[in-house]
């Protein structure tokens, strides 16, 4: 394998550790501090603007770059159209994930994590005679584990009953934190550790340094990998940095992006990110991984789906708030957890009225045949679909 430039100019040829570690990348091997080893030395190649040449064909080098998928922060090999084709026993035959391919919604959906089992968000360091690439590698931990964060995230909206929404259960953003602090509690980060003792609800330097400072100072742990969480609503997690406007450059993290829905979406994002070094030993702390789920606003942390929802829910709650001045409780419910599709909002009634909707625009799965489901794209305004909702809870008072 040859690192060349754009206009096929030999740079150097891999190393044999090199090239053992990007082919443990392409064929999914790594995990820990190898697959950081190996997202740091591909990210470098891409900011130098070389590919790699295969020569695993004597006669006409297959070429390579490395793109960055946009929509969740993680690097791939992508063969370059037009290239020779590698050979039969090559691992680079096949393309790595292209971004929004089959392949990269694999993972399953965020599943409900239960209270008071250790949460073991990230792997331990790897000790001294373990092989390189191997499970119990360093650094950012196996996918189970990375996907665990979003789980998590979810977990903390379900239980906190942010994913819920009435009138006289409106809270302002410091009780909506507090609530999610409070579920925290009954997360131990490992044993006997709950997650709020090292939770910080703000995604900055100063409180960075904070929980660094408690994180270094803690025996709780044990010999055990310390790590954090931060949790803060953002503005945009773009090219593995968080933007919060709380800096221009962002906060970098060193990991994946994992999205709830499987969709980049514009902010405001509620985001976890987990906290913790890279290295045994080093006194450099660092986010290393970022789940994010898109909330309705700032003030109002209501998961939302997709950014096309955000007009049609602001609408529904000016409605449910109406509502509940004329006598007529609603409640609004978003499932966030356990299916592959989650477009549909739950309404329910005290005069034991039900309605499920969908803001979006194509469903996103089956929808159910039933006179309780209506879509806003079946209507000819949003003013008109406003109209429906409210005559459907409103009639059952009279």
């Amino acid at each position: 394998m040859r690192i060349i430039e754009k206009n096929g100019a030999l740079v150097r040829t891999l190393t044999p550790a090199e090239q053992v570690l990007v082919e443990g990348f392409v064929l999914n091997q790594l995990d820990g501090h190898r697959l950081l080893q190996a997202n740091q030395w591909l990210m470098k190649l891409r900011g130098a603007g070389q590919w790699l040449a295969c020569d695993c064909q004597p006669a006409a080098l297959p070429v390579m770059n490395v793109t960055l998928n946009s929509s969740t922060g993680t690097l791939f090999l992508k063969n370059n159209p037009g290239t020779a084709e590698h050979a039969a026993h090559c691992p680079f035959i096949k393309d790595a994930r292209e971004p929004g391919s089959a392949s990269e919604h694999d993972e399953p959906p965020a599943a409900w994590l239960a209270p008071d089992v250790p949460l073991r968000l990230i792997g331990e360091f790897r000790s001294s005679g373990s092989a390189p690439g191997t499970s119990n590698a360093s650094g950012v931990g196996t996918r189970k584990e990375q996907h665990r964060l979003l789980s998590l995230l979810v977990t903390f909206i379900e239980a906190s009953g942010l994913n819920v929404y009435a009138t006289d259960l409106k809270k302002d953003l410091t009780r909506q934190f507090a609530e999610l602090r409070s579920v925290a509690s009954r997360y131990p980060l490992v044993e006997r550790v709950p997650a709020s003792h090292y939770l910080e609800t703000r995604i900055d330097m100063k409180h960075m340094m904070m929980l660094k400072a408690r994180l270094k100072e803690s025996t709780a742990f044990g010999s055990q990998r310390r790590y954090g969480l931060l949790l803060d609503c953002v503005n945009e997690v773009r090219t593995r940095k968080v933007f919060n406007g709380r800096s221009d450059n962002g906060f970098d993290f060193q990991g994946y992006h994992w999205l709830w829905g499987g969709e980049r979406t514009s902010g405001p994002l509620l985001a976890l990110a987990l906290y913790s070094p890279t290295t045994a030993g080093s006194q450099y702390y660092e986010m290393i991984h970022v789940a994010t789920v898109p909330v309705l606003s700032r003030a109002q942390l209501f998961p939302v789906l997709r950014e096309e929802e955000r007009e049609p829910l602001k609408m529904l709650v000016s409605l449910i708030d109406w509502m509940a001045g004329k006598g007529v409780r609603v409640v609004m419910r978003r499932p966030v957890i356990g299916g592959d599709v989650m477009d549909e909002l739950v309404l329910s009634s005290n005069l034991d009225r039900v309605l499920s909707v969908s803001l979006m625009k194509q469903p996103l799965g089956p929808e159910p045949s039933s006179d309780t489901f209506k879509r806003l794209a079946d209507f000819k305004s949003l003013d008109t679909f406003s109209k429906y909702v409210a005559g459907f809870f409103m009639r059952a008072r009279d």
